[in-house]
């Protein structure tokens, strides 16, 4: 088939595709071509469909988050509480009396998490 989608319009394409479907099955035995033409229309058609019930459940979906997040719903896990001695881990990381992984790991967090959660601390003030 030599119909190519980034060449042309998206209706050129098709129109080109359709031809090449055409060509394609016209050299096949008569009987059979009909059954396959149908059975291709058929196959469109529910791909159409199937296409459309997706669109509109994404729209439904952002639709649904957009009114949950108006309402103040917040999604994900809840974050777990800062262990006790974070303060104390976050200034004397910020002092340089201890490296990151140090901190995190006196604070019993990955060294990604414990950053976070002092960017977190840090904008909040």
């Amino acid at each position: 088939m030599s119909a190519n989608p980034n060449a042309e319009g998206p209706q050129d394409y098709l129109r080109q595709l359709a031809q090449d479907v055409l060509s394609e099955i016209s050299k096949l035995d008569p009987s059979h071509s009909k059954e396959l033409l149908g059975a291709f229309v058929s196959e469109l058609f529910l791909s159409v469909a199937e296409e459309e019930r997706r669109e509109y459940r994404r729209q439904k979906q952002a639709e649904g988050i957009a009114a949950a997040k108006a309402r103040g719903v917040r999604f994900g896990a809840r974050r777990k509480p800062l262990p006790d001695n974070f303060e104390e881990c976050r200034e004397a990381w910020r002092d340089g009396q201890m490296t990151l992984r140090q901190a995190a790991g006196a604070c019993g967090m990955s060294h990604a998490t414990f950053r976070d959660a002092v960017v977190r601390v840090e904008s909040a003030r």
